[in-house]
């Protein structure tokens, strides 16, 4: 155990002597299927880490208590870590609190305005001191650690993991992000396509109402990128859920939540505890302080989130007919090393001929979904120019003719197709033709598309 779990179990102790802690409702083992999981949402903790150290440290112990039952992967910490970014007593009550993200969970920060150096929040934005007490060194042993921009420090990040199924891309942006970090935040998105993508960041909404920083992160960035789901801020004394789609048709759920107080503790002591099922596609938000052991009910910290359709995780499988197991033809199907545009060692024909005599494709697909379909083969002037590949989908096979005169050696697309869960036989090249020249069976490759 890490020096640092034991700071943070020995404030929750400290804490126990003010107020009697409970870990809050277990969540039954038998209730969490297997993708059921949860991410943590903590808001502006700047008055915690001044005045109310404990009620932090409470927050941060229920998550490492809970991490098994809830099946928790991920603390997104929107900014505001500390009030005042010059007084170390703050840092350190942060860092007592939060622990190593290597701790127990994960965690990953959008700084805030107040995290900034003073003075700068609203010119150069420096994080020196952030930088300091929150060093980008500390973020790379995390398996799950992307990168940055800076490249040296950890102003902004992106950290990828997968849960539910799928996988996920956070980024996490300082406050009122320039241009330059827009343009790496794209460039960050769109390599990771089959990312289901969060943004973290301060200031973007209060409420419903996106304020400048969210209007300009909507238009440049998060709008624009086909993989958003999700964008969590804070620094507004408020709660609210705005849903939109962006230009590629993807619905994006933008969430915000913060409450601060620099007069009272108990406010402080609330986070968000956000529970995804991928089957049902839906996001269950509680809001829960560790510290009271209460939640708030009222319909703007309790709420469920339905259709939610996630992006599934990047598939492909090739089919040779030399594949074992995988590839069936009758004794009518010759074998041919004739041409070097072949895949693998080999490939099959037979003459064309009204009979039902397909070669079939054994392909094993992971889930019903959209699927392209590409195929592979030798082209040569005395093969089949209308050879039928037959696809297997739920509303029946469906046929795409191809002329095996032209395109060879490359993976020609017969398009995207609805393909059902199951391992049997889904691409099937058949004999019966109007076309004349031998008809080519010798590759197909099945990639997942949605």
């Amino acid at each position: 155990m890490r020096i640092t779990k034991i700071t943070r179990g020995l404030g929750a102790t400290l804490a126990a002597l003010m107020v009697t802690v409970l870990p809050g409702p277990a969540v039954p083992a038998q209730a969490l299927a297997a993708e059921t999981f949860t991410i943590v949402m903590l808001p502006d903790t700047q008055y915690a880490s001044e005045y109310w150290p404990e009620v932090f440290r409470a927050q941060m112990q229920w998550v490492a208590a809970q991490q098994t039952a809830r099946n928790i992967k991920y603390v997104l910490h929107v900014g505001d870590v500390i009030d005042n970014s010059d007084q170390l007593a703050q840092w350190t009550n942060s860092k007592s609190a939060m622990g190593l993200p290597t701790d127990d969970v994960p965690y990953i920060i959008g700084p805030g305005n107040h995290d900034l150096d003073p003075g700068t929040a609203s010119t150069t934005r420096t994080t020196t001191r952030y930088n300091t007490h929150y060093p980008r060194s500390t973020f790379t042993p995390l398996p799950s650690f992307g990168g940055t921009y800076p490249a040296t420090a950890n102003d902004n990040t992106y950290h990828t993991f997968s849960a539910g199924g799928v996988d996920w891309l956070v980024v996490a942006m300082k406050y009122a992000p320039s241009a330059a970090e827009i343009t790496w935040a794209n460039s960050v998105v769109a390599a990771h396509p089959n990312h289901n993508s969060i943004l973290v960041t301060h200031a973007y909404q209060n409420g419903v109402t996106k304020d400048s920083n969210g209007n300009n992160l909507w238009t440049n960035l998060v709008s624009k990128q086909k993989n958003f789901r999700f964008t969590f801020s804070g620094h507004y004394v408020n709660a609210g859920v705005i849903t939109q789609a962006g230009v590629n048709g993807n619905t994006v759920h933008q969430i915000q939540a913060d409450y601060q107080n620099s007069s009272q503790r108990d406010p402080n002591s609330f986070l968000r505890i956000m529970t995804f099922d991928p089957n049902n596609k839906t996001l269950d938000v509680k809001t829960y302080s560790p510290f009271l052991n209460t939640y708030k009910t009222d319909a703007a910290n309790q709420f469920v989130l339905s259709n939610i359709n996630l992006i599934p995780p990047a598939w492909s499988t090739v089919v040779d007919n030399t594949t074992a197991g995988r590839f069936t033809a009758s004794a009518n199907w010759g074998t041919s090393t004739y041409s070097t545009q072949r895949y693998g060692a080999d490939y099959r024909f037979a003459d064309p001929l009204s009979v039902s005599d397909p070669a079939w494709y054994k392909v094993n697909i992971p889930e019903t979904g959209t699927y392209q379909v590409a195929v592979w083969y030798s082209a040569n002037s005395g093969y089949n120019d209308a050879t039928p590949y037959i696809v297997v989908t739920p509303s029946g096979n469906q046929t795409v003719h191809v002329n095996q005169r032209a395109n060879g050696g490359k993976w020609v697309s017969l398009g995207n197709f609805t393909l059902s869960a199951g391992d049997e036989n889904k691409v099937g090249v058949s004999r019966w033709t109007a076309g004349t020249g031998y008809v080519i069976a010798d590759a197909v490759k099945v990639t997942r598309i949605s």
